[in-house]
């Protein structure tokens, strides 16, 4: 009898639990449902507000969360960290330093504590909103390069017609087609096709990019331009390329392999070797962490030694010894050559020496060259001067254009300086309008 009592009652409280975790799962879907849609607000700290957006949606009974900034070049940025419970949502994105967000939802407005190390917090303050009208449409598909499969993402205008059209070369490293969505939205909404790719062995492409030199990549770029004539909407003699740091060095490689491409944009291109750059860009660095001429001599002697090994393939066997003579140095831990087995060898060997003045030398289509005049890592005056000397003395090319933005450090984006009253970065106003009239002055339908 006590047996069967007990029993009851364990299955009472089954019972229990189940009702309590099925009316939480709907007051959840509820709540998520409610965060639905779009969001239109401000970011406040410090008395500077930047406005910004999020869109919210809800896919296979999950809430996922975006990030848009006009003035920080972000579109549709993946919200991570997700979470959200009853009227308290919270969310984070991955900037430097990562940002955080603890906010509370009041029907149709949502208010939150903005939160970065070293920054003092902030305000966001969003309202439930119409969203802005779209003035493009995409697809999503992928084409093939080699034996990879690149994805990419195409925008198309919504006028009628043939368009001018731009493919997006990657900056270095491992980057993915969201880095360039808000410009290919706004050339789209203004008249031009454009194409973001995954690059190789990043988000959904195959291959893998720290294996791949600057030919492989470069044949990546063309095989996009090969693919877009594929489409009704684009004008077959009306592509052109739009590349920045890696991209923009490697913009006249891919001009000068094609004879499809009908203008190039390269911003903060390299005008000299990879290698040089290397140890000018090291350099700087150094300068600005306050080492010491000496320090820095000695850093530089060290960092050449091994980028000479990786470059050329010789001297390998002096790695150990010049790395125990200089690990207890204060700059060791900037310049650190990488373990043996890493792939920044082999992938220097085959990029290093790549100069990018051997290919302007070759490119006769209209160019824009743009450079942020604080760029902080690259030498803008001689660069500049370097590749017109390439483009306009070797090529005879008649249409090139520069472009220097005032203040603008190297991703052309415009940040306080030490002891400036804080605002929030953002990049150079009107960049992106700048670019597209650029295009339509000479590209129309």
């Amino acid at each position: 009898m006590q047996e069967n009592e007990n029993e009851v009652t364990t299955n009472r409280i089954r019972i229990i639990i189940l009702i309590i975790l099925f009316f939480s799962l709907i007051t959840c879907a509820y709540s998520q449902s409610k965060i639905a849609g779009y969001w239109k607000g401000t970011m406040m700290r410090d008395g500077s507000s930047m406005d910004v957006s999020f869109d919210f949606k809800m896919q296979n009974n999950s809430l996922l969360g975006f990030f848009n900034s006009p003035s920080q070049k972000a579109s549709g940025i993946p919200l991570n960290n997700l979470q959200n419970t009853n009227d308290s949502l919270s969310f984070s994105l991955m900037s430097e330093p990562v940002t955080i967000f603890n906010c509370k939802i009041y029907d149709d407005k949502i208010n939150g504590e903005i939160i970065q190390e070293g920054f003092t917090n902030g305000v966001l303050t969003l309202k439930h909103s119409e969203p802005p009208p779209v003035k493009f449409s995409f697809i999503d598909t992928s084409f093939k390069s080699g034996n990879h499969n690149i994805a990419c993402r195409i925008y198309f205008p919504m006028t009628p017609g043939k368009h001018p059209a731009v493919v997006f070369l990657h900056g270095s490293g491992g980057e993915g087609m969201f880095a360039y969505q808000y410009f290919a939205e706004q050339f789209a909404s203004r008249g031009i096709v454009t194409l973001i790719q995954d690059k190789q062995g990043t988000g959904k492409s195959t291959g893998d990019w720290t294996k791949a030199n600057f030919d492989d990549l470069a044949n990546d770029y063309i095989n996009a331009v090969n693919f877009l004539m594929n489409f009704d909407k684009v004008n077959k003699s009306q592509i052109g390329i739009y590349g920045h740091s890696q991209g923009g060095t490697l913009a006249p490689l891919v001009a000068s392999k094609s004879k499809d491409i009908s203008f190039v944009i390269a911003a903060a291109s390299i005008g000299d070797s990879v290698y040089k750059q290397d140890l000018y860009r090291v350099e700087i660095n150094l300068r600005a962490n306050d080492f010491t001429p000496a320090e820095i001599s000695e850093a530089i002697d060290y960092y050449k030694s091994w980028l000479d090994m990786a470059r050329t393939g010789n001297g390998f066997e002096k790695l150990d010894s010049i790395n125990n003579s200089s690990k207890e140095k204060k700059w060791f831990e900037w310049v650190e050559a990488p373990p043996k087995d890493h792939w920044i060898w082999k992938y220097y060997s085959e990029t290093g020496n790549y100069n990018s003045l051997d290919y302007w030398k070759l490119t006769t289509v209209p160019v824009l060259l743009v450079y942020g005049e604080n760029d902080q890592i690259e030498d803008v005056k001689n660069y500049l001067k370097n590749i017109e000397g390439a483009l306009t003395g070797q090529s005879h090319n008649p249409d090139v254009t520069k472009m220097i933005l005032p203040n603008a450090r190297h991703n052309l984006c415009i940040f306080p300086e030490k002891n400036d009253k804080f605002f929030w970065w953002h990049l150079f106003p009107h960049y992106v309008d700048s670019l597209i009239s650029w295009i339509l002055l000479r590209f129309k339908n």
